[in-house]
């Protein structure tokens, strides 16, 4: 998980979203007009309802991201929106696209639930897409673990070395870091569990594997040469530490898959006419939901549930009174029409 993906002469394409987001961008363009089209939609007004959409889900993206996931800082400083620090949340692009593009739809008079039987199922395989491009960046990865699906990043991934960086400045220089080491990711992981970084590659030669194999060395004696052989075994300042972790991405990768697939069956049924909209929310809130148990970047919103999962669970909600409602319009339609 080394994030350059192409290195061509002096061009280094690295693994960062923003250019996968451009890809899946286009990608979702041709493919969602492509089906448009066949649906019967003109070029012209899915280009400029697609245009209306993306525009509002990428506000959503950076609204969300500050609102549910860094919090403090927005609320520390609300300008913070308008400047180039921060990302964009998937969650609140994924909502954000829906909203513009039924705001563009009842603008233009057309039939919104009509036109996302055409849209869904390419919008499922963005979404599919994009977190795999998460897991090459090292981003949104989950909580530390000690199973045989623990994974670890490059340091050369800003995202995923920031958080332990900051971990970093309560144990670097500490008489006993790995005391420290340990109440910092107990329950998750144990010493045993926490493989030696990079920086430390070199001790491995004289047996050392994990932290818990250094607790040999600690506490350390007050001595002058202790010291000395500490700091020549690269063991001061302490360095940056690492636990394998969640590959919580991978597991989202696979989730859509299987939506996706579920999605091309379902739209073959005659009951998912104007429905497509409510099954694909159906699927990507209980996602969410449950991917939230896996991720590291946790912003704890009602008691142990985070934002995500609560707007998750709205989303949920909505999702399954909105396809009651509308089946409910439709068997009376259809009723009306008999007699």
């Amino acid at each position: 998980m080394y994030p350059v993906n192409i290195d061509f002469w002096i061009f280094h394409f690295r693994g960062y979203e923003g250019h996968w987001a451009v890809g899946i961008l286009i990608m979702g363009f041709f493919y969602q007009r492509y089906r448009s089209l066949k649906a019967g939609y003109e070029q012209d007004w899915y280009n400029k309802a697609w245009g209306y959409a993306i525009l509002s889900g990428l506000i959503f993206a950076r609204v969300f991201h500050f609102l549910f996931w860094d919090t403090a800082r927005f609320l520390e400083n609300p300008t913070i929106l308008f400047t180039s620090t921060g990302g964009f949340a998937i969650l609140g692009g994924t909502i954000g696209t829906a909203f513009g593009a039924w705001v563009y739809c009842r603008f233009t008079k057309v039939n919104f639930l009509h036109w996302c039987d055409s849209l869904m199922i390419p919008l499922t395989l963005g979404l599919c897409i994009s977190r795999f491009s998460c897991f090459l960046n090292g981003d949104a990865y989950g909580l530390p673990t000690s199973s045989i699906f623990g994974v670890v990043f490059s340091e050369n991934s800003d995202a995923w070395m920031a958080e332990w960086k900051y971990l970093h400045q309560y144990y670097a220089n500490h008489p006993d870091p790995l005391s420290v080491i340990s109440s910092l990711f107990q329950p998750q992981v144990y010493l045993g569990d926490i493989p030696l970084p990079a920086s430390l590659s070199h001790l491995k030669e004289l047996g050392y594997q994990t932290l818990a194999d250094l607790t040999v060395l600690y506490p350390p004696t007050a001595s002058g040469e202790y010291q000395k052989e500490l700091l020549r075994l690269g063991l001061i300042p302490f360095p940056v530490v690492y636990p394998k972790v969640h590959p919580a991405q991978l597991y989202e990768v696979f989730i859509m898959f299987i939506v996706l697939m579920a999605m091309y069956k379902i739209e073959t049924f005659p009951w998912s006419k104007e429905r497509m909209f409510f099954v694909f929310w159906l699927f990507y809130g209980l996602n969410r939901f449950l991917i939230e148990f896996f991720r590291g970047d946790r912003n704890l919103a009602l008691g142990s549930l985070t934002y995500a999962q609560v707007i998750s669970l709205a989303i949920v909600f909505f999702a399954v009174v909105g396809f009651i409602i509308k089946s409910k319009y439709m068997s009376r339609k259809e009723s009306e029409s008999l007699t």
